[in-house]
């Protein structure tokens, strides 16, 4: 089941009530605040004292997890986390942007539609509108992950199209919210590791390789901290490039072996191929064992 969040929250304030209010002797704030802003399901015996408070029915803010368009979405997400962008658009496809109800759902449809017309088509401007859609219709600070990510997009975009100062501005804003976001799913938790590797490629790019270290730090340190592999090697092997720039020969060697090591165990046999022709193009020396 799904937790409709923006239908609780309607409910409570259409009642006059604060989510103190609402939360009292049944729950904490910050679990009312979970379920409203992540659509976070507490447990059963919670829910239904709240639908009681609020005086409706479970089904008033309950959806099956089998709905088409939920399914849809996390199948696009999964493309797009996997770069199957082709496989991605395929799906989203299927949606039709009219038929969206859920914020949580138009939010996802912009924010892919936008990424996808990046990765597929080599289109910023369309990328720019799709990502400004979802700003614009929602709130240009909102801190969810598809308005960060929005904002990182917008950044990306720019960059593609060589107006680095908007670019800059842009992916400054998405990594201040990265630095504050939390992460408390699996598929989050991927999509904030990809969106500092996303940051710290577009400062490598602009010759920013200090910050670009610093990024791609944040990322690992997340990736530990949740027992994830996701990226790794490509975050190892941006670090090694950064590092190299900066005359540190010694930790672009480890880190560049390290990332070799992960993409064999990923099973990445692109990103293999692409480490090793570094490996030869900078000269970088075997690890001595």
């Amino acid at each position: 089941m799904r937790i409709l969040g923006a239908r609780v929250r309607a409910y409570r304030k259409a009642r006059g009530l604060s989510q103190k209010d609402l939360a009292k002797n049944i729950c904490t704030q910050a679990t009312i605040s979970l379920i409203e802003k992540r659509n976070k399901i507490p447990s059963m015996q919670i829910l239904l004292k709240l639908c009681s408070r609020l005086g409706i029915q479970l089904n008033d803010v309950i959806v099956e997890t089998d709905d088409q368009a939920v399914q849809i979405f996390r199948e696009v997400g999964y493309a797009v986390r996997t770069a199957q962008y082709r496989n991605a658009e395929s799906r989203l496809d299927r949606v039709k942007l009219r038929s969206l109800k859920e914020n949580d759902e138009i939010k996802a449809y912009y924010y892919y539609r936008g990424q996808l017309q990046l990765m597929n088509h080599d289109n910023p401007d369309e990328a720019i509108f799709n990502f400004g859609m979802l700003l614009n219709e929602f709130n240009n600070r909102s801190k969810d992950i598809y308005s960060l990510m929005s904002r990182l997009g917008l950044g990306l975009a720019y960059a593609k199209k060589g107006e680095f100062d908007k670019a800059e501005l842009f992916v400054n804003q998405a990594v201040r919210d990265l630095d504050e976001f939390d992460s408390d799913s699996p598929d989050l938790v991927q999509d904030q590791v990809s969106s500092y590797l996303q940051a710290a490629k577009f400062f490598q790019e602009i010759g920013k390789d200090g910050r670009t270290l610093s990024l791609a730090k944040k990322a690992i340190k997340l990736s530990e901290q949740n027992n994830s592999l996701f990226l790794l090697e490509d975050i190892y092997q941006t670090m090694a490039l950064s590092q190299l720039k900066l005359d540190d020969g010694k930790s672009a060697q480890q880190n560049m072996y390290i990332a070799y090591a992960l993409a064999l165990v990923s099973k990445n046999q692109r990103l293999a191929e692409s480490i090793t022709n570094n490996v030869a193009k900078y000269q970088i020396p075997p690890l001595a064992l």
